[in-house]
């Protein structure tokens, strides 16, 4: 006689059987086109930059920090302009993004602490939209908890105060983890060790400006994400549209309430996030255009 089921049993979560301790990371394919002109770009945008802001007076610190903060401002908003626009065919729009920033960071300088706050920006958009075809693991969950801390610590409070919203965000989402609630209060404990900074930032209203463009530009990427047919390195899956748009809402709230709160030093540090907003949002415009000229020129 078959044994009879325990209709009150609990449902059990099935988990993605690995081992790793990472998930959100995506190979680097150097046979892309766009991938090799990052790295170069990278390496001669640092060197130029660099030259020019050493003659004409303006360096922000040391070269080597400069050098740095360069390089990675440009090879980051790279990366996160994929993350926020991974369809296949707009691969562009990063690279535009990227060139952007160097433009942004040219005019306004840049900042060493800017190398960590991207760093969670890009595995905070990779955790909601999945592109790396897992869910965030032990050491991914180390980045962003430890980025969030670090950057409360130097005087940004609102980061682990975003980060536990995102983590409760994405437990409730399509698909999402329920641990992730555990990790947004390990998130908003932080809060509670580094406190908040009493200073009230100066803004400039050039950065409220340049965030005003960069949201009226990067708002229809919420709308195309949800014809996207954008796949995950891992399975080779249809990326989820509802998380997808989830990354590039906070991708772009997220952006703007740090620099709102942040004054002027986190507009620095986040030059590449609004060069990403401005250069994918651009390119999307000009490839539908392109896309609806070529469907007149069938008719």
């Amino acid at each position: 006689m078959a044994k009879r089921e325990n209709k009150f049993a609990k449902t059990v979560r099935t988990e993605d059987a690995s081992n790793e301790n990472f998930g959100l990371g995506r190979p680097f394919d150097f046979d892309d086109r766009f991938n090799r002109i990052t790295i170069m770009g990278s390496l001669v945008a640092t060197i130029v930059l660099l030259i020019f802001r050493q003659v004409t007076g303006s360096g922000t610190g040391s070269v080597l920090l400069d050098g740095v903060s360069y390089a990675a401002g440009f090879f980051f908003a790279y990366l996160i302009g994929r993350e926020a626009d991974p369809e296949p065919g707009r691969e562009f729009g990063a690279l535009l993004g990227a060139l952007i920033t160097l433009g942004l960071e040219a005019y306004f300088g840049v900042d060493i602490n800017g190398v960590v706050a991207l760093l969670w920006m890009l595995f905070i958009c990779r955790m909601f939209n999945r592109t790396s075809g897992s869910r965030h693991r032990i050491g991914d969950n180390a980045i962003i908890i430890g980025a969030a801390f670090w950057m409360a610590h130097i005087g940004y409070w609102l980061f682990p105060v975003i980060t536990g919203i995102c983590y409760v965000l994405e437990s409730q989402i399509k698909e999402g983890y329920f641990r992730s609630l555990y990790l947004a209060g390990i998130a908003f404990a932080i809060c509670a060790i580094t406190g908040r900074n009493p200073e009230i930032p100066v803004l400039s209203a050039t950065y409220l400006y340049l965030m005003g463009v960069a949201f009226i530009l990067f708002l229809p990427q919420l709308t195309a994400a949800g014809f996207s047919k954008a796949r995950d390195d891992r399975h080779n899956r249809y990326l989820v549209k509802t998380r997808l748009q989830c990354a590039q809402a906070v991708f772009l709230l997220a952006t703007g309430l740090l620099i709102y709160f942040g004054g002027n030093a986190a507009g620095i540090i986040f030059l590449p996030c609004i060069g990403t907003a401005i250069g994918t949002g651009l390119y999307l415009l000009l490839y539908l255009l392109k896309k609806k000229q070529e469907e007149e020129g069938k008719q």
